[in-house]
């Protein structure tokens, strides 16, 4: 009898495990601005949207703004704001959206931009409030980011990144894993200070199996009055 029950567990829990997808589809803008003639100073813009699966119905749309400054070719810092919509579930038939309101401080160094190579670090730290949702009461949360990357700059079109981004997040008074990105980049430099970039995303999450991701992110840089 207890092996019938350790196999009807078994089998449920792999079965609750398994409806998440293996795989999504985000695709994204980003519209940094430069403010005015002075160099130092960027309005930060990103938006993104995230499917349920290999599908057209959304898991996950964001929109995350804030400033950010550089201090030097090697050092910049940014803080901002965002605003996230999560589905509940992957079950398409749940249509209850849950609303995160995010705030985020980030520090960026970056070794010499005029070598083919160079090496970039990103901590960037999150005060995540969510919103009470139909099973669920109202968190708040901490996270900590740490990404490392690899910069391959063969031409002035074409760079190539390797990057890991590990998380960790305090909630509940606990400090846990969170997720792990291993990310792969191609970006291509097209005209007017525009650029696309192609990414291969795996993901690992402390509640789910990992996940294979591929991100498409148009990005756009203008100047405070409209001007390239």
């Amino acid at each position: 009898m207890k092996n019938w029950l350790l196999i009807s567990a078994l089998f449920i829990g792999g079965h609750l495990f398994a409806q998440d997808p293996t795989a999504e589809v985000w695709v994204g803008v980003s519209v940094p601005v430069q403010l005015g003639k002075n160099v130092h100073w960027q309005w930060h813009n990103d938006a993104s949207y995230r499917t349920n699966g290999i599908s057209v119905f959304p898991h996950q749309v964001l929109y995350r703004t804030g400033i950010r400054r550089f201090f030097n070719q090697h050092w910049n810092a940014a803080a901002g704001g965002a605003l996230f919509f999560t589905r509940v579930s992957y079950q398409k038939e749940d249509r209850e959206f849950g609303q995160e309101n995010r705030m985020w401080q980030e520090i960026v160094h970056q070794t010499n931009q005029q070598k083919i190579w160079r090496v970039q670090n990103r901590f960037r730290l999150e005060q995540r409030f969510f919103e009470a949702t139909e099973d669920r009461a109202a968190f708040y949360a901490t996270r900590f980011r740490y990404r490392s990357a690899f910069i391959f700059t063969p031409t002035n079109i074409v760079q190539l990144q390797l990057s890991n981004e590990y998380m960790h997040q305090l909630s509940n008074g606990k400090m846990k894993f969170n997720q792990n990105r291993f990310i792969v980049s191609a970006i291509y430099s097209l005209k007017q200070q525009s650029q696309l970039q192609f990414s291969y995303i795996w993901q690992y999450r402390s509640s789910t199996s990992s996940q294979n991701i591929v991100a498409i992110i148009f990005q756009k840089s203008i100047g405070s009055n409209g001007n390239n």
